[in-house]
């Protein structure tokens, strides 16, 4: 019982002090967010968000709505 508790804390100390070791880069040359492709970017990923958020209430709908016309019997 005790690995179960300590060994995902001691793996992820290792993980952080192996992270902080490491050569640091200069953050302009990884994703520049002063350019129009991070803003589309960003815009991309709240839409995909947004549509994978509420795409399963909109299918849901129907198929809760046939299940009430046709009093649960499926045929």
């Amino acid at each position: 019982m005790l690995g179960g508790r300590f060994i995902p804390g001691l793996a992820a100390l290792a993980l952080a002090g192996s992270m902080a070791k490491k050569k640091k880069w200069k953050s302009n040359e990884v994703l520049p967010t002063h350019d129009w492709f991070f803003v589309l970017w960003i815009i991309g990923v709240i839409t995909i968000l947004g549509v994978i958020s509420f795409l399963p209430a909109l299918a849901l709908g129907p198929i809760i709505e046939h299940m009430i016309m046709t009093g649960g019997v499926v045929s």
